[in-house]
Order: C-alpha cells, then structure tokens, then sequence
C-alpha cells in the first residue's frame, strides 16, 4: 500500500460547506471542511472565505500529517443504507406505496429525495429499483 502523503489527501474529495454569519451588525461567511474537525475559515465576501478554506485545508493537512496525527478521508457512498423503524412507520409507508403502485424502496427514495430538495435525473438516465 502506498504512504498517503499530502498530495493524496489534497486530492480527496473533501466536503466543503458555506455558510454565512453575522455578528456585530457586519455578515461574514464561514466556509469549512466538514470531514476535519475545526478546519474552517471565514471572510468578508463567499469567493474569500472559499479561497482562504483552501489554504486552512493545506495547513490542517500539513500539521496533522507532521504530527502524526490521523486523518479522516470523505465517506465513499455506496447507495445502500440500512434502516430501522418503527414497526408501524413501516407499515404505513408500505400501504402508502402500494397505494401509489410503487416500490417500498421508490417511495422512500423518492419521499427522502424531496425532503432534501434533491433533483430528480430525467427520465432517462434512473434505473429502476427493485420491489421490496
């Protein structure tokens, strides 16, 4: 197995976040890297809260790799999560989805995907998922 060294880690997929602040009557915006803990930065403006978030990630990585200290890479999804529920949430969403003559496993994706704002592929590019 290769050393992970800084140019690996630099070229993961790193989940930036922005969000903005306010504090003293000014608006800030604080951009961060959520897989590492306590990497983030902030500006005046969003492009320089997400120009300096680079520089805090390399410094972030630098230090963590000098001292040793591990680091946490992106999650890797794999489209698949298993779920426990109530016994009778999961009858309800069961009648709901034959009601609607679909898939347990649609409904969900499909109820999950709307409360998340997520926008639907066209028609063309989903796959089918299978009946559970």
């Amino acid at each position: 197995m290769a050393k992970k060294d800084l140019e690996y880690y630099l070229h993961l997929p790193y989940t930036v976040t922005l969000k903005r602040g306010t504090g003293d009557g000014d608006i800030y915006w604080i951009a961060r890297v959520l897989e590492l803990p306590h990497c983030m930065t902030h500006g005046a403006t969003p492009e320089e809260a997400l120009k300096d978030i680079e520089d805090a990630k390399l410094e972030w990585l630098k230090s963590n790799l000098e001292r040793g200290l591990p680091i946490p890479e992106p999650a890797k999804f794999t489209g698949q999560y298993h779920l426990r529920m109530p016994p009778s949430l999961h009858e309800a969403l069961s009648i709901k989805s034959e009601s609607e003559d679909v898939s347990l496993n649609q409904f969900m994706i499909t109820a999950l995907a709307r409360a998340v704002g997520y926008a639907e592929q066209p028609s063309g590019k989903r796959k089918a998922a299978s009946k559970n």
